[in-house]
């Protein structure tokens, strides 16, 4: 039984065994807020064996979320599946009266997750988008430090991520925005805080690339304030480097993570050529993990508190840049980022 005065934890079936099972652990580590009510794979013997490794009962093991949500007892769907996969899902889940926590992207276009968000909001249940790194001790020290102004306002600036992942994603065109650039992007605007305006850019795949899809972005973010942030993305590299450089008025700040945005984290500031670059203190880590940190999130935000930062409402913003980036590939333009505000029309 629930505390007094404390909701009763909510039921939740997690939909994808593979990327599925660091949300698994989170719910546990979130045991007060959270109660397990089924994991969900299309591959049984997979399923099988992360529900015996992670010691979940039988009965919560289910071959199709159509299974999961006939046994009844659900109140929110994680969907940790593949990219394309997500919009159909995500609206079974709303469809069933559940809440929805769901793996990046939320969906392949802001179109699709505008309509997601109009059921949401019709059946009064909540979506949030699973985009950790932006939690990252490292990421919310330059958050914090790029707001404060101490070194004036950003002009321009770079973000490059080599990803050394070894092979391509298996998964849809363009799988390198959906699963590398759209994380990359959102860690961008929740550093810089403030959303992209307008976007240029291309997705393509380098002329000796083994990859059968596009490996690789390059895109030229306009910022609301007029700062411009150039990007390059790519999973299709031989050593993983991550840096982003901002030079503002008074000083330029470096941000960079040894291992794309899961390694070592390191900032450093510069004022002047003579004293060069000095490192700067990262904040203190938060205690949970950073799937478990949007996990909470989401759980406070059903029980009555504050709208998350990774809500699905303020991921339009991610959306709407890769939108625009895709469609400037396509006619070589600038293209207009319309929902800057992060809110549904």
């Amino acid at each position: 039984m629930p505390a007094p005065n404390r909701p009763a934890p909510i039921r939740i079936v997690i939909v994808g065994a593979g990327r599925g099972r660091s949300h698994l652990r989170s719910v546990r580590t979130l045991g007060d807020r959270f109660e397990l009510a089924g994991v969900v794979d299309l591959d049984a013997a997979r399923l099988a064996q992360v529900c015996a490794q992670e010691q979940v009962a039988p009965g919560l093991a289910f071959g199709s979320l159509d299974d999961a949500l006939a046994a009844g007892g659900c109140d929110a769907v994680m969907v940790a599946t593949w990219a394309r996969t997500h919009e159909p899902l995500v609206a079974q889940a709303l469809a069933a009266g559940a809440h929805v926590l769901v793996e990046k992207p939320f969906t392949l276009t802001v179109a699709s997750a505008r309509r997601l968000l109009a059921i949401a909001e019709e059946r009064g249940r909540k979506i949030v988008v699973t985009q950790q790194w932006r939690y990252l001790p490292g990421q919310r020290t330059m958050r914090r430090l790029l707001a404060e102004r101490r070194w004036g306002q950003p002009q321009e600036g770079h973000l490059v991520s080599y990803k050394a992942r070894g092979g391509e994603y298996p998964d849809s065109e363009h799988s390198q925005l959906w699963q590398m650039t759209v994380h990359e992007v959102d860690s961008l605007l929740a550093m810089m805080g403030e959303p992209v305006a307008a976007v240029s850019g291309h997705s393509f795949r380098p002329p000796a690339t083994t990859w059968r899809r596009e490996s690789t972005a390059t895109a030229e973010l306009t910022l609301d304030s007029g700062c411009r942030i150039v990007l390059l993305s790519t999973s299709d590299a031989r050593i993983n480097t991550l840096e982003l450089r901002v030079e503002c008025e008074r000083g330029a700040l470096r941000y960079e993570n040894s291992r794309s945005f899961g390694g070592d984290e390191r900032i450093a500031v510069a004022t002047s050529p003579d004293e060069g670059w000095q490192p700067v203190p990262i904040d203190a880590p938060h205690p949970l993990s950073l799937d478990a940190q949007v996990a909470a999130g989401f759980a406070d935000w059903i029980n009555g508190g504050p709208e998350p930062e990774t809500s699905g409402r303020q991921n339009l913003q991610v959306l709407g840049a890769l939108d625009a980036l895709l469609e400037s590939g396509l006619t070589g333009r600038q293209v207009p980022v319309q929902h800057a505000g992060g809110a549904p029309d």
